[in-house]
Formats: C-alpha cells, sequence, structure tokens
C-alpha cells in the first residue's frame, strides 16, 4: 500500500522509473528487505526525494540572499557550502532513501540467524509428528515469537497455498529473497533432500540440532567478549573518568584556573553519557538470541 506522497511520486516519476537500470536491484532489495512496493514506485519515491532536497537547497540560497534585506548578514565563507545545498541535498536524499531497503534487509537478517536455530525445534518436532512441509511452514508463519522467520514461512505456504506453486519452486524462491545465508543454506539443504528422495524428517532433526550447537558455541564466546568489555568498562568508564576527575579538581584547587572546570563538565556531562551509551549499543549488537 502506497502513502498519499508515494502515490503522488509514482504518478510524476512511475513511467520514467520503470526504465530505470536499477529496477532489478531495487528489485531484489525490496524483497530481502519484506517491503510491499513495487520497484518502479520505489525509484520513483527515492527520485521524489531527491527533488525535495534540492527544493531545499534552493530555499536554503533565497534565504541566505534575503537576509541582508532584514539586517542579517551571514559571513560570505558560507556561500561555499549553500550554493552546491542544493546538488548535496539532493544526492543524499536520493541515496539515504535507496538504502533504507538494505538497511532493513540488514536487521532482518540478523532476526532471522537469531532465532532460526528455535525455529528449526519447532520444524523438527513437527516433522516429527508426521506434518506435511507445506503445513509446517503454515504453522511456522503463524508464531510470532519466530519473528522473521515466521514472515519468511508464511511467505513460503502463500506462494504454495495462494499461487499454487509447488514446494521446490516455493522454497527455490525463498532462497532467492531471504537476506540470511544460514536460512539459505537451510532451505537449500531441504530441497535437495527432497529431489534425492531423502528423508526430510531426519534432514530437519539433524540441522535443529546442528544449529542449536552452533548457537551454544556463540552464546559461549559472546560470554567470553562480554568479560573482555566489562573489564575495558571498568577501565575506560569508571577508573579512568574517576582519575581524570581527581587530577584536575586537585589541578583546580592549586591553580584557580578555569580550563580544568570545563573540562570536567565534559567529562560529566560529555565523554562519561556517550561512554557509557557506546558500551551498551555495542553490548546489544553483539548480544545473540537467548
Amino acid at each position: 500500500m502506497l502513502t498519499k506522497y508515494q502515490s503522488l511520486s509514482y504518478r510524476i516519476f512511475g513511467k520514467a522509473a520503470s526504465k530505470s537500470s536499477q529496477i532489478e536491484y531495487i528489485k531484489r532489495s525490496l524483497e530481502r528487505a519484506f517491503m510491499e512496493i513495487r520497484p518502479e514506485a520505489y525509484i520513483a519515491y527515492a527520485w521524489m526525494n531527491g527533488l525535495m532536497g534540492s527544493i531545499a537547497g534552493i530555499i536554503l540560497i533565497i534565504i541566505y540572499f534575503s537576509l541582508p534585506s532584514f539586517g542579517v548578514n551571514l559571513s560570505p565563507k558560507l556561500l561555499a557550502i549553500i550554493v552546491p545545498s542544493p546538488v548535496l541535498f539532493a544526492a543524499f536524499a536520493y541515496f539515504i532513501t535507496l538504502m533504507i531497503p538494505e538497511t532493513r534487509a540488514n536487521s532482518r537478517k540478523k532476526d532471522i540467524e537469531n532465532k532460526l536455530p528455535y525455529a528449526l525445534n519447532f520444524i523438527a518436532a513437527m516433522a516429527t509428528a508426521g506434518i506435511t512441509p507445506a503445513l509446517i511452514f503454515k504453522s511456522l508463519g503463524e508464531q510470532p515469537v519466530y519473528g522473521e522467520v515466521s514472515k519468511e514461512a508464511a511467505w513460503i505456504y502463500r506462494d504454495i497455498a495462494i499461487f499454487n506453486i509447488d514446494i521446490i519452486t516455493a522454497l527455490r524462491n525463498a532462497v532467492r529473497r531471504t537476506p540470511s545465508v544460514r536460512f539459505q543454506e537451510f532451505l537449500q539443504g531441504a530441497i535437495t533432500t527432497i529431489t534425492s528422495g531423502g528423508n526430510l524428517k531426519n534432514y530437519f532433526l539433524a540441522k535443529a540440532e546442528e544449529y542449536m550447537r552452533e548457537n551454544r558455541r556463540l552464546q559461549k564466546e559472546f560470554l567470553e567478549t562480554l568479560g573482555v568489555l566489562a573489564e575495558s568498562y571498568v577501565t575506560v568508564v569508571v577508573a579512568g573518568p574517576l582519575f581524570l576527575i581527581i587530577m584536575l579538581s586537585v589541578m583546580s584547587l592549586i591553580g584557580g584556573g578555569k580550563n580544568s572546570a570545563i573540562i570536567l563538565y565534559l567529562i560529566a556531562f560529555v565523554m562519561l553519557p556517550l561512554s557509557h551509551m557506546g558500551f551498551a549499543v555495542a553490548i546489544n549488537s553483539m548480544a545473540p538470541e537467548v
């Protein structure tokens, strides 16, 4: 479903966008990101954002040259930034828009690979009960606890149930569009097992055990890394700033200078919050699914 802004963009640029050389790249990116929008509509949307960025730059130039009439005189050096701003803003808006699908795809990849070991346990349990592959993916697609893996499974079942595609073709389509290499390997193995007449239940059980073993190894490595980060945290965020604060406080008392007080404020209100935030973001980005 297009927003009103995207619909306007498509009406203006849709015909030209459909002939763009980036159609295939954008189509793949949108599929990997699970964004339900046609590639030519998204390219038109990116072009419209670039046009809006260019207009914003032109408005900035007009404002700059209008300010002297209101008694406000800005430095002529700003012209080096303001004059090329239409081109810079347009390029920035356009490329940021094109990067959004890949950013979402990378986020989906992380979520899939974090939850895949647990989803495979679900698949293995269903296979042990004698459920057919199509119904296994249907059931998995109805379990939101498995995040993006559920969406991938629902998409596979949609191809089978709605578009009447056979299970092998549906799995091959999923291999092509998923952003996760590990999920691709799992699906490719399932395709090979089906086409070679192998036992799919045994394959699911073996992959579930393999991925859970790999998941335990990753969690162990994360705990070891967390120990190193904890030592670094104590040194960089606790002991280091405390030493600086004591040293600067003593220097301030002896010398009575204002520079020491400014540095203390920077440590307390800039360095420490940024350090805490940096460690929190680093740990959150490294943490595996538990």
